[in-house]
C-alpha cells in the first residue's frame, strides 16, 4: 500500500496495515530475511500479540487507543554512528508531540517516553550487522498497554 500526500523521500513509502499481527517488528524482520523489504517500509497494527519490548520481553497493544508502528531503514554504515539513535527519536518525538500538541513528555533513558510521571511508551531499535557495517536498523515505537488520554 502507498500513503499519499507524504512529503517524505522513502519512510512510509512502502506502508503496511495489520488489524492483528504478531508483531510489525518480526514482520520487518521477516522480509528483510527474504529480500522483499523496501528502505523505509512502514508497518502499523491495531493489535500486536507477541509485539517485542526490550530484554526480549513480550509487548502487547489493546485494539484500541494505542500506536504501536515499526519501520526499517537501510543504513550502511559503521556501527559507531549509529550509537544514541534511539534517544535521537525520543528527543524527536518529545519535540514533534509539543510543538503539535502541546504536550510535554519526557525521556527515561534510554527508551522510554513518559507524561506526568508515567511511562506512556517506548522505543525499541535493533540492529542487522555485516561484519562493523549495520546494513538496516528497525525501529518500532509502541505505547503502553494502558491506553492513556492526554488532558
Amino acid at each position: 500500500m502507498q500513503l499519499k500526500n507524504l512529503t517524505t523521500k522513502f519512510l512510509g513509502r512502502d506502508f503496511g496495515f495489520y488489524e492483528q499481527i504478531d508483531s510489525t517488528q518480526e514482520e520487518i524482520w521477516r522480509r528483510i530475511q527474504e529480500g522483499t523489504i523496501k528502505n523505509g517500509t512502514l508497518l502499523l497494527a491495531d493489535l500486536q500479540t507477541k509485539a517485542k519490548g526490550t530484554h526480549g520481553r513480550v509487548w502487547r497493544t489493546d485494539e484500541k487507543n494505542n500506536i504501536a508502528f515499526s519501520f526499517a531503514l537501510e543504513v550502511n554504515l559503521e556501527a559507531q554512528k549509529l550509537e544514541g539513535i534511539t534517544i535521537e527519536i525520543a528527543q524527536i518525538l518529545v519535540e514533534v508531540f509539543h510543538k503539535l500538541y502541546g504536550i510535554r513528555l519526557e525521556i527515561k533513558s534510554p527508551n522510554d517516553l513518559v507524561y506526568q510521571g508515567k511511562k506512556l511508551g517506548g522505543i525499541l531499535t535493533q540492529a542487522k550487522t555485516q561484519g562493523k557495517i549495520v546494513k538496516y536498523i528497525v525501529v518500532g515505537i509502541r505505547n503502553q498497554h494502558q491506553s492513556r488520554k492526554f488532558s
